[in-house]
């Protein structure tokens, strides 16, 4: 049942109704049915004004009679939250996020040959590798496959298919933890992780380690991936009550990015 209107009948109040219903409905692609039932409003006038949105992009046709938002409404979206967050930096993004939640807080980002993910930016408060049982090894070795672990699932969910392939032919490293995905279930993660927002890795590239990762994207773009890791003894319940942290400092740092890449005035 569509939620209670204003009883407005203009034609701006009209698009900003089809636009929320993109927001409240579940899921991201949306029928003429749906929005007709959702808004109250009748499927020719969503037609007309759908035909619009599209041209202008903000709204895609994903095929007949079904849509979805477009990227100049989430690219507004992420404007409008760059002014807010502007003096935010990236590094202070993952001090805060590790500050929040404790563990170990990477970012990484997609390497610039190959199938391979490079560390750039970190926060692990007053602890060392070292004091999590890490060596400078594991975060250049299981750490820098796209196949093993959170980050690299989801920094692979966004990768070309040819990148895919090359990082599902590799071997599982020797180095990973027990719960180390085959292919198989690495190319069957992806969907969910597209759709999801985030990964969930339990013991993947380390023993005894959980972790969340969550893309800051760009469009369909990843510009990269926040990775919490926490060890078994500090998690309280599951790490899955991190995905939410986690996903907030992958937002701050897309909108961090934004404000960066916006032209001045």
């Amino acid at each position: 049942m569509a939620p209670e209107r204003p009883k407005g009948n203009g034609n701006a109040e009209r698009v900003i109704r089809i636009m929320q219903a993109f927001a409240e409905l579940p899921g991201d692609v949306h029928s003429l049915m749906a929005i007709s039932e959702h808004t109250a409003l009748d499927k020719a006038v969503i037609r007309r004004i759908l035909a619009t949105e599209v041209e202008l992009g903000w709204v895609e046709q994903v095929g007949h009679g079904r849509y979805r938002l477009g990227s100049n409404a989430a690219t507004s979206g992420m404007w409008a939250m760059a002014r807010m967050y502007g003096h935010l930096d990236q590094h202070q993004i993952l001090l805060d996020l590790q500050k929040c939640c404790g563990g170990m807080v990477l970012f990484y980002s997609l390497a610039p040959f190959g199938a391979r993910r490079v560390c750039t930016d970190y926060a692990i408060g007053e602890h060392s590798f070292d004091d999590f049982g890490m060596r400078a090894v594991d975060m250049f070795t299981t750490g820098c496959f796209l196949r093993t672990g959170a980050s690299g699932r989801a920094l692979l969910a966004y990768v070309p298919d040819h990148l895919q392939e090359t990082a599902l032919a590799e071997a599982i490293p020797e180095t990973a933890g027990p719960g180390a995905l085959s292919s198989e279930a690495v190319r069957a993660s992806l969907p969910g992780i597209r759709h999801a927002g985030y990964a969930i890795g339990r013991q993947e590239c380390l023993t005894g380690w959980d972790s969340v990762a969550a893309p800051a994207l760009w469009g369909e773009t990843a510009l990269g991936v926040v990775l919490l890791l926490k060890p078994h003894h500090d998690i309280a319940t599951d790490i899955t009550d991190y995905i939410e942290p986690v996903r907030r400092a992958a937002s701050l740092i897309t909108c961090a990015a934004a404000q960066g890449a916006r032209p001045a005035a």
